[in-house]
């Protein structure tokens, strides 16, 4: 069971007992199940110079972590948020145009809870796919056995694709901090603070109106004649259709589709998706897709998830 010691932060536990034991069991049976698919073990550095997987590339996530000043380098250091980004900077250093698979697992830590019921540190496990195809469809799969090998069941996998928003505001001008803020406020789905915010950049009121109808589209397949009365992309509505069908066929998963919801933190770039339990108020696994830049400016495409194991083991216990 969770320890609610009085001498640690707000947002901090101890993971003791049964849960510590489950904890351990389940991190094992995920990284020997990723091994036998041919993903590679990786255990990151829990420290990241800031700029590393920071900066301007990611707002949210230096937002998100705990930084301090490093006194050998003088430089500024934060304590990782999250381990995919220090994937693609592994990835990166090893220099490979060829497809590579990683998996890990280890602790990240947040400055703020993302809800009331979550801790500010638990324990992710996760794999990535650098320079592959079209790994789509296997991800999803591999998420849903992921889930079966922690004994959940009932579960709904949320997705949705980032162009829809993205074809939206490219024509709107914004800077980097504008579009950030307005991506935030669309994925709360608060309709009050868009409209102030549309209003202080002036936007048009035919644009206010397909972003407004956009936070409406959260649900089953019907969400998919809305999309195409605001003049959505065919072809991303075709791949709506078809990532439902084999969600709904091939993975243990109910689909729901959210399109501007962006689970994380805001790198990825093409699906995103998110598992649910309504036994829990917050997900327990997200991913999708992303590109990483290697050394020489190109880019590399990426596609992976990573999963609370603390969250995965609470409920198989409750259970």
């Amino acid at each position: 069971m969770p320890s609610k010691s009085s001498n640690l932060p707000d947002g901090v536990e101890d993971i003791t007992s049964s849960e510590a034991i489950e904890l351990e069991k389940l991190k094992r049976s995920l990284l020997d199940f990723y091994q036998s698919k041919n993903f590679q073990l990786t255990y990151p550095s829990l420290i990241e110079f800031a700029d590393a997987i920071g900066g301007v590339q990611n707002e949210s996530l230096k937002d998100s972590a705990f930084t301090f000043s490093d006194d050998l380098s003088t430089k500024e250091l934060i304590i990782r948020p999250d381990i995919s980004q220090q994937i693609a900077r592994i990835d990166q250093a090893e220099a490979s145009d060829g497809e590579k698979r990683y998996c890990y697992v280890g602790e990240v830590l947040k400055k703020r809870k993302d809800s009331f019921s979550r801790s500010r540190i638990t324990v992710k496990a996760g794999i990535e796919i650098f320079g592959g195809g079209d790994n789509k469809f296997e991800i999803l799969k591999l998420l849903s056995e992921s889930m079966v090998i922690g004994n959940l069941k009932d579960l709904t996998l949320s997705f949705g694709k980032t162009e829809i928003l993205d074809s939206i505001l490219e024509h709107l001008n914004l800077s980097q901090e504008e579009n950030y803020s307005l991506n935030k406020i669309i994925s709360f789905k608060s309709k009050s603070d868009l409209l102030i915010c549309l209003d202080e950049f002036k936007i048009d009121r035919t644009v206010v109106d397909k972003l407004l109808t956009l936070m409406d589209c959260n649900g089953d397949l019907s969400v998919i004649s809305t999309l195409k009365k605001i003049k959505i992309d065919e072809k991303i509505i075709n791949e709506l259709e078809e990532i439902w069908n084999f969600i709904d066929n091939e993975t243990s998963f109910k689909p729901h589709i959210d399109v501007t919801d962006f689970p994380g933190f805001n790198y990825h770039k093409g699906l995103v998706f998110s598992a649910h339990s309504a036994d829990l108020g917050f997900s327990i696994a997200n991913g999708g897709n992303y590109f990483s830049q290697t050394s020489s400016g190109s880019t590399r495409s990426a596609i992976g998830f990573d999963q609370d194991i603390i969250a995965m083991t609470k409920l198989k216990v409750k259970k």
